[in-house]
């Protein structure tokens, strides 16, 4: 170590001018590493998932299962890298989603789904699609178009000139537009004019798509030019359609749609309204990020494009109006976490200041240089290893942990030169490797400790794995940044004593409180055997009586409210809900803005009906909350201005925790119940069943069983035989109905503005038939005979199926419920056996538990395979150093040292022991070996314990002291993006308070009865 050291300072000293040109090289492209890293809010938490959309109007759930979802999911099944697949079928809609391995990319897997889409056979006319690319956590902006033009005309706006705007925008991956009706053109026919005719909707809708074509002929020349040729017929205007010809009797008089009906504005069938604040009918844009872009600058270029828009493009009357922006989100929790860094590194910089002392400046500055270079060498870490900074990996750093090698050497460097009368270069030689070698050892321990961290899988893994590379590459800085700094300013302090530091005669005072003490413990009889014991018991106690949980609830200073009213709630009814809801949420002082939206887009990316109703609650800047200090506070006053609501199950959670969860388990809840089965009845019994169970139980909130059924149908039964009779086939009485209530589609026609606007042919009928008017409708027989529908069929009003689930090829249901004011783990071990022992499932039905609980115990146990592993392999490299075991085993000691105050300061602080805790404590095994290893190594020189003590007690002091201040803003910080990195913090924060105390006391206690023995 001696001769590395050697050249390595003959290197700084003898060729400056290359060792700054280095170094300053080195700098600046760390500094533009940093530079350009794109900083993200939360870390994408989700697998590679597409899903496969497809849209069959007007037909029921079980229809959709049967000839949709169920042949694309044969189709779909067994691609490569795919380790879920799981669907619903509802009214119009099936929505497959396929979840494929973390080593899969997108666009692969798109490619692939594709390709699989050409072999599948559907009904005439189906067109699956792909849904965006982007991720659950892509919804980025959301906006609402408001203003005085009819909403449908906003509605052609945001379909025709917004989603165009916004999706030139590099970074955004789609717009999902929700709310508005969506505009068309209406042709009314008269049933008694067209039963007089003999004419069908059908052929009124043919006739129309005949008479709006453009046709091109070829290009005559005349003289010396050249003349194209062109046919014009399209429609220009919706009067134009009356004049069109649609039969001819057969006296030769044309029946053009004037005869027949009249034409005018109307609307396609509405899946779905969305209201904002006192508006029942408004427009929403949903802008969705790209997967791979970066998110602050997409929100800038939607801003200023929003900017012109409203400026110079869109018409008087209509305005664009944000709703949502991540940004915000950003920015907040960027200030809790820079506040966090910024405090830390000043209470670091402070600590070192009182306790290197002032004569010492220049290792004091080359100490507090090492947190910047260490920063920067993360930046490039996680650059190097692909992945972005994020708000939770940087909030979670801790720069006290990344100087410790430099503290001792800064320590060592201080006690061998104030020996001396003058400066030498051995001197600095001499110092640095006592400390080096150790120290050096210590820091590969705990990047061997963080092998855990970076096996974790799944959404665990996607939290940690970013924060364990960040650690390590600031870990790495650390050492590399004691190397540089310290040997290059320790050649500015003065030789012999100099004034002692402000803190020294504090740190004496300590140190000979912890001889004193550790002198009065080495006359215990067997002292290692019972400290050992007690520390154990206390591990074992504080463990057990620890609440667990997965990982702590993100703040997003937004609460997502879901509304569940019965299957059977007409559109106007849920719209008249909303509006009083959204008024006594609006009561609540914090709220900005209310926004809810019923049912489900048109383009099928959310899966709702009408008895569904998700609203989003803006709440104002936390730093002005007064009411309530909490999301949980916020919930509490949610639920008591809805309490009068009677009829309706409500759901809470943050818009990127609900989108996160539902693309976890497949189910929008924090907590769920999954049962599987063949029969749709059963499991709704079952599902119920435990539904009603859950609520008994203490903690439950939110209990909401699925409902897969309660969908009024009025069915009408097709009776084969007397259809035959009249030579009808099915299809022909089905189409009479299909045109009735859906419309015919004829033709699309482009207005002055260019917009499309479909032409729909329909009987004249109010726009709510009965059921007498349907069963009425006349069919066509083939020889002019008109039969009406109630003549070949059956009519009757039942029950439906609601929606039907699918997992893995299995049907299933669910129970949604959030759990609050007590652990998830202990909620599920209980609910689990009450489950079992009042609700008796009989094969082939079971259930299982999805979500938090389901991620949790994954990473239980990869942890618990790899962590024994790694401590094993550090317990060989430790033997390797020490080539005896006992040594081994007291630096062993530390583990438990370290762990008791962990696990009492998440008592304390009255936090669970969550995944991220589970992180902070390997974490802190690593670090407190530092200190562990720095003591031994002072017995091992100088044969003594207290000598040890006495001598490198200073240094321990120090560097604990600055790894604990370091950690201490985070520790106790409630911003916003300060979740989960509090536990980690707290789990280090108290373990090396607990290592330091019991390090300085217990083990040179330990040490002088081993010393003792050895005497003897």
């Amino acid at each position: 170590m001696k001769r590395l050291l050697r050249r390595w300072l003959n290197f700084q000293q003898n060729d400056k001018v290359l060792f700054f040109s280095l170094l300053v090289g080195l700098l600046l492209a760390a500094a533009a590493v940093a530079r350009h890293s794109e900083i993200e809010a939360f870390p994408e938490l989700t697998n590679v998932q597409v899903q496969v959309i497809t849209l069959y109007p007007g037909k029921a759930a079980e229809e959709v299962e049967r000839q949709v979802t169920t042949p694309l999911e044969v189709a779909t099944n067994g691609i490569a890298g795919l380790i879920n697949q799981r669907s619903i079928s509802l009214f119009g809609l099936s929505v497959i989603t396929l979840t494929f391995n973390d080593d899969v990319i997108l666009r692969d897997a798109r490619l692939a789904v594709s390709q699989r889409l050409g072999d599948v056979t559907l009904p005439a006319g189906l067109q699956p699609s792909l849904s965006p690319e982007s991720t659950p956590v892509g919804e980025i902006f959301r906006y609402t178009l408001s203003g005085d033009l009819p909403v449908d005309e906003r509605r052609l706006i945001e379909d025709w000139t917004l989603e165009r705007e916004f999706k030139s925008i590099p970074g955004v991956a789609d717009v999902t537009s929700f709310g508005g009706p969506r505009r068309a053109i209406e042709i009314r026919l008269s049933v008694p004019r067209m039963s007089a005719l003999n004419l069908t909707s059908s052929q009124v809708a043919q006739a129309l798509g005949l008479n709006h074509v453009n046709a091109g002929g070829s290009v005559i020349t005349h003289g010396q030019e050249a003349y194209l040729v062109r046919s014009l017929g399209l429609y220009e205007r919706p009067e134009d359609l009356e004049y069109a010809v649609v039969s001819t009797q057969s006296s030769g008089v044309p029946v053009r749609v004037r005869d027949i009906g009249h034409v005018q504005i109307g609307h396609q069938i509405r899946l779905g309204q969305v209201g904002r604040n006192e508006s029942d009918d408004d427009v929403e844009g949903i802008i969705l990020l790209r997967k791979g872009f970066d998110t602050l600058e997409t929100c800038r270029l939607i801003r200023e494009k929003i900017q012109k828009l409203n400026s110079s493009v869109l018409p008087a009357g209509a305005r664009i109006e944000p709703l949502y922006d991540r940004t915000e989100l950003i920015h907040r929790s960027s200030r809790t976490v820079f506040h966090n860094i910024l405090f830390g590194v000043g209470l670091v910089c402070i600590l070192l200041t009182l306790g290197l002392g002032l004569a010492y400046w220049p290792l004091t500055l080359a100490v507090a240089l090492i947190i910047p270079f260490s920063l920067l060498a993360a930046f490039v870490g996680m650059r190097l290893f692909g992945y972005s900074p994020n708000l939770i990996s940087l909030g979670a750093v801790d720069f006290g942990i990344m100087i410790e090698t430099a503290v001792f050497a800064a320590e060592s460097v201080i006690f061998y030169v104030s020996a001396k009368d003058r400066w030498e270069r051995e001197t600095l030689i001499e110092a640095l490797d006592e400390v080096l070698a150790p120290a050096l050892l210590c820091a590969g321990l705990l990047l061997i400790a963080f092998i855990p961290i970076l096996s974790l899988q799944r959404i665990e893994g996607r939290i940690f794995r970013p924060l364990s590379i960040t650690l390590i590459s600031a870990v790495i800085g650390g050492q590399a940044g004691a190397l540089l700094f310290i040997p290059m300013f320790a050649v500015l302090i003065h030789s012999g004593r100099q004034k002692p530091a402000v803190l020294e005669p504090m740190f004496r005072k300590l140190l000979s409180f912890a001889q004193k003490a550790a002198e009065h413990l080495s006359r215990v009889t067997f002292l290692a055997v019972w400290s050992g014991a007690v520390l154990l018991s206390a591990i074992v106690i504080l463990y057990f009586t620890l609440g667990r949980e997965f990982l702590p609830v993100l703040n997003e200073g937004a609460l997502w409210v879901r509304l569940f009213s019965p299957t059977t709630i007409s559109l106007d009814a849920a719209v008249e809900l909303a509006h009083e809801v959204r008024a006594a949420l609006r009561q609540i002082p914090e709220v900005t803005d209310v926004v809810n939206q019923i049912g489900r887009p048109d383009d099928g990316t959310d899966i709702n009906g009408f008895d569904v109703d998700e609203i989003l609650v803006q709440l104002t800047d936390p730093r002005h909350w007064s009411t309530a200090h909490s999301v949980d506070g916020f919930i509490k006053k949610c639920q008591d201005v809805l309490t009068p609501f009677k009829g309706v199950d409500v759901e809470y959670s943050q818009p990127i925790k609900d989108n996160v969860d539902e693309a976890i388990s497949g189910v929008k809840g924090e907590l769920v119940v999954k049962i599987y089965g063949p029969q749709l009845d059963e499991l709704q019994k079952y599902t119920n069943a435990i539904a009603e169970t859950l609520r008994q139980i203490p903690g439950a909130q939110d209990v909401t069983p699925d409902q897969l059924f309660g969908q009024p149908e009025l069915r009408f039964t097709m009776d084969h035989a007397l259809l035959a009779r009249y030579g009808l086939q099915v299809a022909d009485a089905e189409d009479v109905l299909e045109s009735a209530l859906l419309g015919k589609p004829a033709a699309r026609m482009i207005d002055d503005q260019g917009r499309y606007v479909d032409i729909l042919v329909k009987p004249d009928l109010p726009e709510n038939p009965t059921q007498a008017m349907l069963s009425s409708l006349p069919i066509l027989a083939p020889g002019g005979a008109r039969v009406p529908l109630g003549d070949v069929s059956q009519s009757q009003l039942v029950e439906g199926v609601a929606r039907v689930f699918h997992e893995s090829g299995e049907r299933r249901s669910a129970v949604k419920l959030s759990v609050r004011g007590r652990a998830v783990v202990e909620f599920v071990n209980e609910a689990t056996r009450v489950i079992q022992a009042k609700v008796p499932i009989q094969l082939p039905y079971r259930f299982e538990w999805a979500g938090s609980f389901e991620n949790a115990a994954r990473a239980a146990r990869q942890l618990m395979l790899i962590v024994p592993l790694c401590v094993a392999a550090m317990i060989v490299i430790l033997y390797t150093w020490f080539r005896r075991w006992h040594s081994v085993g007291l630096l062993l000691w530390e583990i438990p040292f370290s762990l008791v105050g962990g696990l009492a300061a998440l008592h304390l602080m009255g936090l669970y022991l969550s995944i991220s805790a589970v992180v902070g404590g390997i974490v802190l095994i690593g670090v407190t070996f530092l200190t562990g290893m720095m003591l031994l190594s002072g017995w091992v020189h100088y044969g003594s314990p207290w000598e040890a003590l006495q001598n490198e007690g200073r240094g321990i002091l120090i560097s604990s002291g600055v790894a604990i201040v370091g950690l201490i803003p985070a520790s106790f910080s409630h911003g916003i993006g300060s979740e989960i990195a509090r536990p980690f913090a707290v789990m280090i924060v108290g373990g090396l308070a607990s290592s330091l105390f019991l390090t300085l006391v217990l083990l040179p206690a330990i040490l002088a009865r081993v010393s003792m023995k050895k005497q003897k």
